[in-house]
């Protein structure tokens, strides 16, 4: 397993939009991916946008994203890169 610590900076959080693009990054993975939240709450990101969203992850949170499986260091990557976007949906 595999882990790194990011920053959440969308101004508005992590909400349904940003959950529905970090998310569909894990649809086809076989590997598991989770977050630890900076209260110590430790959840399984899965292919549903719902498992990102009811963390609540709000702008400025601290987590430590956590991926096991194959390709482990490239979807970590890509998955703390998707947490510490900045999103814009105008």
């Amino acid at each position: 397993m595999v882990e790194k610590i990011v920053v959440v900076n969308n101004v508005r959080g992590i909400h349904l939009r940003p959950s529905g693009d970090i998310t569909a990054c894990l649809r086809n993975y076989q590997g598991k991916a989770y977050v630890i939240a900076a209260n110590g709450r430790k959840a399984e990101i899965t292919a549903s946008p719902l498992s990102v969203v009811g963390l609540a992850l709000k702008h400025g949170d601290v987590l430590t994203v956590q991926v096991d499986g194959e390709n482990a260091e490239a979807k970590l990557s890509e998955l703390c890169e998707l947490f510490s976007k900045c999103y814009d949906y105008s």
